[in-house]
């Protein structure tokens, strides 16, 4: 089965039956790159072309046995924006399925390198609305880093191609730029500029926003304090996903994958003024909360160092059950080590805990594998006016932590793949359903709201009445909305599976996703997970809850972006 993209190029190839082991080979990055010249004309390429890509990840996972190779397009050694190709094969390298992204196909750029990495930083800056002086700090074939004062982050320069349609491809330079704007907001924006004027192409946002002693869950919905019982739980971590455990040597919030802390100077920098608590000598982070007896400490301003510990908690948990999944290192994970076992590193989630810079909201921040994503949570004061805190609503923790994961891991973790208003939508909606999914609750942000029926979504996803033809109708466009669509399509699937099995296949499924996908496409990705991990034995009760939704074997979408030419299904099978 091949889709193809409106420029008739391949988008999503099924492989009926396998596409055999070239020459016995047992090296899966052999495979992939043998897979993609012998079929070149199904991808409108010539072998020439094909031969110009190179393997940019192989990620292997032990669940059902599969095999992911990203090659990356490139062009005299440059590599080409968002210009990838999966392969995926079984345990026997036998290639299933292949995505494509619709700008692996190139023709030679019109124009040619006038600007340098620095003059290329201050273009993506301008266009932006910022002025920089660039300080370079290091430099490598086709890449540059520099630091500019004022800015949150080091600014990371690439050359790239820059496929902007048919006939029409430019040299061009990646910019990723961190900065805080006039009300101090976190932005992060990956732009890429034209590098022969420095004109801005296109841009990206890199943040997604929410619209010791721990809670093992959230504290009692809408009470302050709350009544819950704090419990103690180790810090050690799982020993496969964390093996040197949670904590690195300074004994306070920070370790390989998270460092945790609040930014009350919303700089993001952890300074003298911030909050990052220490151990005790035996090695408990034990800081009090909520003390009826003790008025102060109903203020979140007043019980910071446990909130902090709460945050890092939660991160960590989420850290060890995504690994185990499948979020590893060669699946473009958060970690400063990644301990031999490939992908890039020195990319911990950085955790803000009541970060000034807003309130009742949290976002992450996803730059490329390598560099450091960042977690920002505010108060809240949307219930009755009360300060709430985000760090401990672990529903809130998860749902940002999530966007992580789905921006790593669909597209072969390609930025700006998920745009749109279906990718957008499932954007929000993965992460609304693995943190609804590891919490067994589906409801989001019930302690922040003070609202246990809804939280901060029109309905609760066990019972959401939204499906696919909101989105046609208009009723379902906005993000947020979309994103209870699939959140509540894939509670159903967890309804008919259980929680073990949906959360295996909704993890593998988005390494299966193209970028840019329709829900549909990535219906199909959880189908072809399935497939490879239990041999298509959930096919039909899968089917069966995405037709719930409208989403059923006559349902079709032309792209990520589709309302109106949407067309809804509920069929399922022959056989279900």
């Amino acid at each position: 089965a091949l889709e193809v993209a409106d420029a008739g190029t391949a988008r999503v190839l099924q492989v009926t039956p396998r596409f055999p082991v070239p020459g016995h080979a047992t090296d899966p990055a052999v495979v992939a790159k043998a897979f993609l010249v012998a079929h070149h004309d199904a991808f409108q390429l010539d072998a020439a072309d094909a031969s110009q890509f190179v393997v940019a990840g192989v990620d292997r996972d032990t669940a059902g046995d599969v095999r992911h190779v990203t090659l990356q397009r490139t062009y005299l050694g440059i590599p080409v924006f968002q210009g990838v190709v999966t392969v995926h094969m079984d345990g026997g390298n036998n290639v299933f399925r292949v995505l494509a992204d619709e700008s692996y196909r190139i023709d030679p750029p019109r124009n040619r390198t006038i600007l340098d990495a620095a003059d290329a930083a201050r273009a993506a800056a301008r266009a932006l609305g910022l002025q920089i002086a660039p300080a370079v700090v290091e430099t490598a074939e086709h890449k540059a880093v520099f630091t500019a004062p004022g800015l949150l982050e080091p600014i990371h320069v690439a050359q790239k191609i820059f496929h902007a349609g048919p006939g029409d491809d430019r040299f061009a330079y990646q910019v990723t730029l961190a900065w805080s704007d006039e009300q101090k907001q976190q932005q992060y924006e990956l732009a890429l500029v034209d590098a022969a004027d420095g004109a801005l192409l296109t841009s990206h946002s890199l943040v997604n926003s929410f619209s010791g002693l721990v809670f093992r869950k959230n504290p009692t919905t809408g009470a302050n304090p709350p009544t819950d019982t704090r419990i103690r739980v180790s810090f050690d971590g799982d020993p496969v996903a964390s093996p040197q455990g949670w904590v690195d040597s300074t004994r306070r919030t920070r370790g390989n994958n998270v460092i945790a802390a609040t930014d009350l100077d919303r700089n993001n920098v952890v300074g003298t003024n911030e909050v990052q608590p220490p151990a005790d000598a035996n090695g408990n982070f034990d800081f009090p909360i909520f003390d009826s007896a003790n008025p102060p400490l109903n203020n979140p301003l007043q019980y910071r160092p446990a909130a902090v510990v709460n945050g890092f908690w939660m991160s960590n948990t989420w850290h060890d059950r995504a690994y185990l999944l499948g979020f590893t290192e060669t699946a473009r994970n958060f970690q400063t080590s990644n301990f031999g076992r490939g992908g890039a590193q020195n990319d911990e989630m950085q955790v803000d805990v009541q970060d000034a810079a807003g309130v009742n909201n949290a976002n992450f921040a996803t730059p490329p594998d390598g560099l450091r994503p960042r977690m920002q949570m505010f108060l809240f004061t949307l219930n009755g006016g009360v300060q709430e805190d985000g760090a401990l609503d672990q529903s809130v923790v998860y749902h940002e932590a999530t966007h992580g994961l789905s921006n790593r891991l669909v597209g072969g973790g390609t930025t700006g793949c998920l745009g749109g208003i279906q990718s957008g939508g499932m954007g929000e909606g993965w992460s609304d359903w693995v943190a609804a999914s590891f919490l067994n609750d589906p409801v989001i942000g019930a302690y922040v709201t003070g609202n246990a029926t809804v939280g901060i979504r029109r309905a609760s996803m066990a019972n959401s009445p939204f499906t696919y033809g909101n989105i046609k109708d208009g009723t379902s466009t906005q993000v947020h909305a979309a994103g209870e669509i699939w959140a509540a399509t894939l509670w159903d699937v967890r309804t008919a599976l259980g929680a073990a099995v949906t959360e295996q296949l909704v993890v593998s499924g988005m390494k299966l996703t193209p970028c840019s996908p329709t829900m549909l496409q990535a219906r199909d990705a959880i189908l072809s997970a399935d497939q490879q991990i239990n041999g298509g034995a959930n096919r039909c009760p899968i089917f069966r809850a995405f037709a719930g939704r409208l989403m059923g074997t006559g349902a079709s979408s032309p792209n990520h972006n589709s309302t109106t030419a949407i067309v809804t299904s509920t069929a399922v099978p022959a056989g279900c």
